[in-house]
Order: structure tokens, then sequence, then C-alpha cells
């Protein structure tokens, strides 16, 4: 009987996010200034690529508005051709291990 692995997402540091409820009033536009959760990000991976995504692919009790900038994500690709995440949810922390004095 084989084991399924899980399966590591790939993680990355988020490095820019853009609120289009804070950006400046443009006119004849249809941006409403509001606390509306809308807008984009860009995480960087490991190999300093930048990867974009929408306020609507963020996952779990973590909202668009509780990202912060330099926050470790985890993501998962959709097939396209630029990096575009399909699924976005903040990073688990490791857990630190305790290093005892030996007594």
């Amino acid at each position: 009987m084989q084991r399924c692995q899980e399966m590591q997402l790939p993680t990355g540091t988020l490095i820019k996010v853009v609120h289009l409820s804070q950006q400046r009033y443009l006119p004849n536009t249809r941006l409403v200034p509001d606390h509306n959760d809308k807008g984009y990000g860009i995480i960087e991976d490991a190999d300093g690529r930048e990867v974009y995504f929408s306020h609507e692919v963020v996952e779990h009790r973590f909202s668009f508005d509780d990202l912060r900038k330099g926050q470790q994500l985890e993501y998962s690709l959709e097939n396209s051709p630029y990096l575009r995440a399909a699924s976005v949810k903040v990073a688990q922390a490791v857990p630190a291990k305790i290093i005892r004095p030996a007594a």
C-alpha cells in the first residue's frame, strides 16, 4: 500500500500589496473609495521571480486586507504564459526547536 505524500507548495515573500480602495481618485473612473478587499499582490519566489496574484485567490481565514508586506505565503501556479498564482495562503510558521542545557 502506497502512502500519499503531502505535496509541498512553493513559498515566497510578499513584496507588494495594492488595495484598489486606497488608490488616489482619478476622474471618470468607477473606483469607489471604500474598505473592500479588492486588489492584487506580488510574491517573490526563491529564485527572485515575481508571481502575480489577484485578491480573489487568497484562501482561508486571512482575507486580502490582512496580508502584509514581508509575510511568507504559500501558492500554487496557474497554467498560464506568465507567473500567476491560482491560490495563495499564509505559510504556516515552523515551530521553534527548544534546546535545553544539559543538566
